[in-house]
């Protein structure tokens, strides 16, 4: 005959449960996702390989004595560097222990 249930019936018979639970899943919220910058991102990368990241920065800081304060593209680069570095090691070792 071509009857269709309404949606309204369906998700009535729907516990409260599941429902909270698509809610949930689907990642809607009224606060705003915390977006993290390039320089935490390659900070908590380095922090997966093993490295602290601030102790990069720190040497690195040392090593210019004529600066107190590093401008964000120079972290960024240096973090960079570091992480490129740890990785070329990182192949290297597996190469030679093959």
């Amino acid at each position: 005959m071509g009857y269709t249930i309404s949606t309204y019936n369906d998700i009535k018979i729907k516990s409260t449960e599941y429902l909270r639970y698509l809610y949930s899943s689907s990642g809607l919220s009224l606060r705003p996702k915390t977006m993290f910058s390039k320089i935490d991102q390659l900070k908590l990368i380095i922090e997966t390989w093993g490295m602290n990241p601030n102790e990069i920065l720190s040497r690195e800081a040392l090593s210019m004595l004529h600066r107190t304060l590093i401008d964000p593209e120079l972290k960024k680069k240096i973090l960079n560097q570091a992480l490129k570095q740890a990785i070329i090691e990182k192949l290297q070792q597996t190469q030679s222990g093959i």
